[in-house]
């Protein structure tokens, strides 16, 4: 079995970061998401440089980077939005994930050969459900 840990620290950064999210009186995001990311850019950049070569950094990664971080943003600031809209937190980020999580599960199963078993299928659906139920009240 994998290491419970990395899923611990996702859902804990998870729950702090919504609730950061909805929290905060700022009226845009942009002050708030340059504190953020300059944070987390001194954080990573230290633990980049006292961890690896970062000479052998690849084209690759350098652009799974970007990309990571155009997401982030965009991510972000979604949420930013979501909340301020008025969505309510469980709504708003259940139904989000859930979606991506539904999207993941297609694109794992037809790009990456991932197997889509009677359990899995069924998870889908009631996660989906769930999504659906919520955004309905």
């Amino acid at each position: 079995m994998a290491s419970v840990l990395p899923l611990v620290v996702v859902i804990v950064s998870g729950i702090v970061y919504h609730l950061a999210q909805k929290v905060s009186a700022a009226p845009k995001p942009w002050p708030m998401l340059a504190v953020a990311y300059g944070a987390a850019f001194a954080i990573t950049a230290v633990l980049a440089f006292t961890s690896a070569d970062v000479s052998r950094w690849s084209g690759r990664d350098r652009t799974a980077g970007l990309l990571i971080g155009l997401a982030a943003l965009g991510i972000e600031a979604g949420f930013f939005f979501i909340y301020r809209s008025g969505w309510p937190l469980a709504s708003a980020s259940v139904i989000a994930n859930v979606a991506v999580t539904v999207i993941l599960a297609v694109v794992g199963i037809l790009v990456f050969g991932e197997r889509l078993t009677a359990f899995r299928g069924v998870g889908i659906v009631m996660a989906a459900t769930g999504a659906a139920l919520i955004a309905r009240s």
